[in-house]
């Protein structure tokens, strides 16, 4: 960041840190994986598992990041 905006009183974004919500989730699902493992499920199976809850997660992250942009159209009456 160059001095300039630093001066102009520019602050840089904070990074993300989790909430509690997101860490009990991010629990639960290594949790719940860890525990399929143990109790005999083929690790491929748990592995697909996992890469969907990700795929899922990213989707949801990206539709709400930038659903928040677009306006909604008011209803028409």
């Amino acid at each position: 960041m160059s001095r300039k905006r630093h001066a102009a009183g520019v602050r840089p974004r904070a990074p993300h840190r989790l909430t509690g919500t997101e860490t009990a989730v991010i629990i639960v699902i290594i949790l719940t994986s860890t525990a399929l493992a143990w109790g005999g499920m083929d690790p491929n199976i748990v592995l697909q598992l996992l890469a969907s809850v990700l795929l899922i997660s990213v989707a949801s992250v990206i539709t709400l990041r930038f659903g928040r942009r677009v306006p909604l159209p008011l209803p028409q009456v």
